[in-house]
């Protein structure tokens, strides 16, 4: 039975568009000769699929889980041409290549406009560019080359669209964790601006970020990755209490691997214990001149292993002009936790911002009470100090939270609830 493709159908207002997962199911089945091989190309690892359907790495194991779940895709750990560890790497079932074969055969027969060097518009099938170009693009090259008027410039084909592409997936993401990437961005305009100067400047190559729980400095710095995702290679890391330094250098390794640099990975591979000085050398080496922000959410309590490690990566960070540390910190961390001391903020080697509540017009707009008494927006703002997270259960209307996470009894939560909802007389 060949699975239904209803979205192929949507050029409504002469829009010609694909849907994530099937610009995916393209990209493998130009890829299914590599299913029965031992080792596979970089192109079928989720880097390789981030790359080829412009999308973002973190976004491709949440797609690949609604591709497996629908038994068009299947994954397998192989080894990776150039690679010593082996991946996850994603090939198409026998359904699933009937499916991207029928999705190839649709988009092919759409009928498209090619803009030709000399500026002539000539009506094609999207079958017929490659003839006429006598070129060999592959289907999906094709659709990523197409506006949504439906109109392939063959000066952008064959030269800048192309160009382009190559330098905005040139920068690898690697997320270990799930980042809560924001829905909206409030009231922090200073603290970004703040941060990007010391990202940007010479001076400050650590940023250490402090606030309490639900302050929004998660947010922030997810904020900060997404500017930054085009210019710097990003690695970010969610920490626990139970992370290990090896745990850490593991993950940091495949970051590394990721841009073709090994040592790290064969080293850790080769020796169960660590020697810190040995495998500063190997970082050093790895990330030097390669432009690189290393950013770590939830740093709180942790080992000395795990101190001594930052407090390496600082040291690094300071000697590397390229590299910068971006730390999320509980402002409640233990003085034993911490890697640095006062010294070192004085020199301006490390920057420290404090995140508070948010201001008025902030818990107005997270609020989304545009009518709220002027009195009554006031009091909440003075009885939750514009803590963003506290401010969002008063939107919810979520009593028992309020209660049970920030220590409000039933009739203060209950009166935060009545106050969001006097408005102007």
């Amino acid at each position: 039975m060949v699975p239904e493709l209803a979205s192929l159908d949507n050029k409504k207002g002469g829009k010609f568009r694909l849907t994530i997962n099937e610009k995916i199911l393209l990209h493998l089945l130009a890829n299914y000769k590599f299913r029965d091989r031992r080792e596979a190309p970089q192109a079928v690892t989720q880097k390789g699929i981030a790359e080829s359907v412009h999308i973002r790495w973190n976004h491709v194991p949440r797609a690949m889980a609604k591709l497996m779940e629908m038994d068009y895709v299947f994954e397998k750990f192989s080894h990776i041409e150039g690679k010593t560890r082996r991946q996850k790497t994603y090939y198409l079932t026998d359904e699933g290549m009937l499916s991207a074969k029928n999705l190839r055969e649709k988009i092919l027969g759409w009928e498209i406009h090619l803009k030709r060097l000399d500026g002539q518009i000539v009506k094609f099938k999207l079958s017929k560019v490659n003839s006429a170009l006598k070129k060999n693009f592959s289907p999906l090259k094709l659709y990523m080359s197409l506006s949504e008027d439906g109109i392939i410039d063959e000066k952008g084909l064959l030269h800048g669209p192309e160009v382009e592409a190559v330098e905005k997936v040139s920068k690898t993401f690697f997320a270990a964790g799930e980042i809560s990437w924001p829905k909206e961005f409030i009231d922090r305009e200073m603290e970004i601006k703040n941060i990007q100067d010391w990202i940007d400047g010479n001076e400050y190559r650590t940023i250490v970020i402090y606030g309490s729980i639900g302050i929004g400095k998660s947010a922030l710095m997810a904020e900060i990755l997404q500017r930054y995702k085009d210019k710097k290679h990003i690695f970010w890391y969610q920490m626990s209490e139970h992370d290990s330094r090896r745990d850490i250098l593991v993950r940091l390794s495949e970051f590394l691997e990721d841009m073709g640099k090994t040592s790290l990975s064969e080293y850790l591979e080769a020796h169960q214990t660590i020697e810190p000085s040995e495998a500063e050398r190997i970082i050093e080496k790895g990330l030097k001149d390669m432009g690189a922000i290393l950013s770590f959410d939830n740093y709180f309590k942790v080992s000395e292993g795990v101190a001594d490690l930052f407090s390496m990566l600082s040291d690094l960070a300071i000697k590397s002009e390229s590299l910068r540390l971006i730390i999320n910190a509980m402002d409640t961390t233990p003085f034993y936790c911490r890697f640095y001391d006062k010294s070192e903020v004085q020199k301006k080697k490390i920057a420290e911002l404090t995140i508070k509540g948010l201001g008025m017009d902030g818990c107005k707009q997270l609020l989304e009470a545009p009518n709220i008494d002027e009195d009554a927006l006031k009091k909440i703002h003075l009885m939750t100090r514009g803590h963003p997270l506290t401010i969002e259960l008063i939107k919810l209307g979520d009593v028992n939270s309020l209660k049970r996470i920030k220590g409000f009894s039933r009739q203060e939560a209950s009166l935060l609830l009545y106050l969001k909802g006097v408005e102007k007389t």
